[in-house]
């Protein structure tokens, strides 16, 4: 049965990967060679013109500033909000935190589509139209994270919270020096999970930004589409280089996030 499972997840790894292959050696053809019959596998000769235009014509470092200032700004905020709301509906004992919690797992069945109108109403409202902050502040709290922090706080034992009480230690200092020690695995996992989501964001910072010296990676990729036809090498190098940081990430700290998976019952 174990290796069935192993046979079963290596395939389906291995399908996984087939179009991020195929990206990659794409990524690394010329156009005459894109478009040849029948395609081939790997590039019969390795050409960056995709990567050089890309560098070139567009200003993909710009883009590349503005996606990491939205990923990493969201995502230190999003693992302090999520990790401290985390701690205090699972170990508080202030009234109706038990009807908190039941909110926070309500709103997991709330799509991103349902609140767009009134999501775009607030922030024009709120004057960050055409705004980093725009795409920085909607996206600080994720109910999949609270959810995720709750869950992971309650396998805390409560002997380490009431022995650090009973030596004076306030709630700040039982958080900053048990807590947040205890739950590197939840923090890297919302990190890693945050990250990618604001990296791969579409939706709204299409709806937010309006200047390209604005735009964010996605937006970016989304306008090389060309007047008199789609040059697929750049697509595909632009792709391929949009890839890379998400990718960083996650193998840097890929141990913890599995920790933090099966620790905080997130499940897919």
């Amino acid at each position: 049965m174990r290796s069935m499972r192993k046979a079963i997840v290596i395939i389906l790894a291995v399908l996984f990967m087939v179009p991020v292959f195929w990206a990659i050696t794409s990524s690394l053809k010329s156009m005459h060679e894109i478009y040849k019959y029948p395609p081939s596998i790997f590039p019969e000769k390795v050409s960056l013109e995709g990567y050089i235009n890309v560098i070139e014509q567009s200003d993909f470092p710009r883009y590349l500033a503005n996606t990491l200032f939205v990923a990493i700004i969201s995502t230190i905020i999003t693992v302090f909000l999520c990790v401290s709301l985390g701690y205090g509906l699972a170990k508080g004992t202030f009234k109706y935190r038990g009807f908190l919690t039941e909110v926070v797992i309500a709103t997991l069945f709330i799509t991103a589509q349902v609140i767009m109108v009134p999501l775009f109403v607030i922030i024009r409202q709120l004057g960050l139209m055409d705004s980093l902050w725009g795409l920085i502040i909607p996206a600080v709290f994720t109910p999949t994270g609270a959810f995720t922090a709750i869950q992971y706080m309650r396998g805390i034992p409560d002997e380490f919270l009431e022995s650090a009480k009973v030596d004076g230690a306030g709630e700040w200092q039982i958080f900053s020096r048990i807590v947040l020690p205890l739950s590197k695995p939840l923090v890297a996992s919302l990190a890693i999970f945050s990250f990618t989501w604001r990296w791969n964001d579409f939706i709204l910072p299409l709806i937010v930004i309006n200047s390209g010296k604005k735009f964010t990676i996605q937006l970016a990729l989304a306008t090389l589409q060309g007047q008199y036809g789609i040059p697929w090498n750049e697509i595909l190098a632009f792709s391929v280089m949009a890839i890379i940081p998400t990718l960083v990430i996650f193998l840097l700290f890929q141990n913890l996030f599995m920790k933090g998976i099966s620790a905080g019952g997130l499940k897919y």
